[in-house]
């Protein structure tokens, strides 16, 4: 290397790490309000609202641990939330409980049919959850509605405060503008996947089907135990999905974990969570807004999507990837966080990812990313419906789609689901095909197999390839359709084999 050479490698060196350095550099550190509260701790970091209750509930003795978790739980969601919605989740959960009682009875009753009395639960538990969609829809007529917010502003939540950031809804944008605020029931129900109720309806999915098989044993279903276990607040917002007798157990035995050593642990796994959430905020935003045209001018919004010949094809090809890694950087990021709260109180929280982005098959990649949800989907969905006894294809393709179906917005989720099943299906078929050829060593196939498995980590990396594009180009549609998912890699495809 000449010196001339080693001069440039040096400077191209130092300016890079001076880039990497400039977001810490010029963040706003000390603004606790505008920075911290409004960009760190906001969305899935709201759990970091729980973290002063912790101290108090660790004077709370053993047999009392539960009245002082949904007390702590209620203390947070009310404040969090506001108090119009604190009273509304315990109107439901009391609700819900007295109606899984009698569920239960029903399940036991003589000459039930057996798909009667889980029709009834599925109509009542998917009616709570629609009604909590539909309700921001409806209005307080003007008066009151100011009236409530100048006397009473703790019915609403955080962001109708000033305390955090207002949520944003296009749909009600007029109606703001008119009114000069938000519109009570607007903001309380402003997205189901950040108050609970979306994770409420997997949970209650766990429940009923479990008092199905009559594996709940009555002493354990109390009004006491349910509420809790449904408001437990650093599961609240986005999970991980417990089961019922699984936190029931843990309740019961953890306070014979607590122990001085494990706090250190516990700080650094909520202290990577906050880094996480900085990283995103402060690297992952602007990437997005700037370079990939996700952010500027309202009328051009979702420009990559929409436009992708605008973008550079950098640009194009890291868009694939940046969003989907965005929401797994905050989702694993206030993972972190709910753990380090329940690893302070004794509590064993179930892991919700086990570093997706090393699998190398779409049925690896299901049993890493979100793992509760994929569990309680394959147990109460996958498996009733015929598992991989029957209907296979059909038993995927129905599993994701109620996967995609639970996220906003419907059709464009449901449609990613349908992609994502069949992907999955085809996945499971190449694996049984790759059986027989093993059991049969005979033929082509068979013998381009045997060469590139003799390969070191061949078959691994093209796993892995294949994977994490097929997994990221089906996003393309989860928020967008159809579309977007033909029009980006196509203008990647343009570029490759035309420009």
């Amino acid at each position: 290397m000449t010196a001339s050479t080693h001069s440039t490698f040096s400077t191209w060196i130092t300016d890079a790490w001076a880039a990497a350095l400039e977001p810490l550099r010029t963040a706003p550190w000390g603004e606790l309000r505008d920075f911290w509260l409004a960009k760190i701790f906001d969305d899935r970091f709201l759990v970091a609202w729980f973290l002063p209750l912790v101290p108090l509930l660790l004077l709370v003795p053993a047999r009392h641990l539960r009245a002082g978790l949904l007390a702590a739980s209620c203390a947070f969601i009310g404040y969090v939330f506001g108090a119009a919605y604190l009273v509304f989740w315990l109107l439901a959960g009391v609700a819900l409980f007295q109606f899984s009682e009698h569920y239960a009875r029903l399940c036991r009753r003589p000459g039930a049919r057996p798909w009667g009395p889980p029709l009834l639960a599925i109509g009542v538990v998917v009616g709570v959850y629609v009604g909590t969609l539909l309700v921001r829809w409806a209005f307080l007529p003007v008066g009151l509605n100011a009236w409530l917010q100048e006397n009473l502003p703790y019915l609403f939540p955080l962001g109708s405060r000033g305390l955090w950031w207002e949520p944003s809804f296009r749909p009600f944008e007029a109606v703001r503008e008119r009114l000069g605020f938000i519109p009570l029931l607007t903001a309380v129900f402003f997205d189901a996947h950040t108050i609970g109720t979306a994770y409420l309806l997997v949970r209650m999915l766990h429940y009923f089907s479990e008092l199905r098989r009559d594996s709940i044993p009555p002493h354990r279903r109390t009004l006491l135990n349910f509420l809790t276990y449904i408001s437990y607040g650093p599961a609240l917002i986005q999970g991980p999905l417990e089961r019922y007798d699984v936190f029931q157990d843990e309740l019961d035995t953890c306070h014979q974990r607590r122990k001085l050593a494990r706090v250190p642990s516990a700080l650094a796994r909520m202290g990577l969570g906050v880094v996480k959430s900085i990283f995103a905020q402060l690297y992952l935003r602007p990437a997005m807004y700037y370079n990939m045209g996700l952010g500027g001018n309202p009328q051009k919004h979702f420009h990559y999507f929409d436009y992708p010949e605008s973008i550079s094809t950098l640009w194009l090809y890291l868009g694939l990837f940046m969003p989907i890694f965005w929401i797994y950087i905050e989702m694993s990021g206030y993972v972190d966080i709910s753990a380090g709260i329940a690893r302070l109180l004794g509590y064993r929280q179930v892991e919700n990812f086990n570093k997706p982005w090393l699998a190398t098959s779409l049925r690896d990649f299901w049993r890493r990313w979100h793992i509760s949800l994929s569990m309680i989907l394959r147990d109460y969905i996958y498996i009733p419906l015929g598992g991989n006894r029957r209907h296979q294809t059909l038993n995927n393709v129905v599993t994701f789609a109620v996967c995609g179906a639970w996220h906003p917005p419907v059709l464009a989720a449901a449609s990613w689901g349908v992609v994502m099943g069949l992907m999955l299906a085809v996945n499971q078929r190449w694996a049984e095909w790759m059986k027989r050829v093993d059991a049969a060593p005979r033929g082509p196939v068979a013998a381009i197999r045997r060469a590139v498995l003799r390969v070191p980590l061949l078959p691994q990396v093209l796993g892995w390839v294949v994977t994490q594009h097929a997994f990221v180009w089906s996003l393309l549609m989860f928020n967008h359709g159809p579309l977007p998912a033909i029009r980006v890699p196509w203008e990647l495809a343009r570029r490759l084999l035309v420009d």
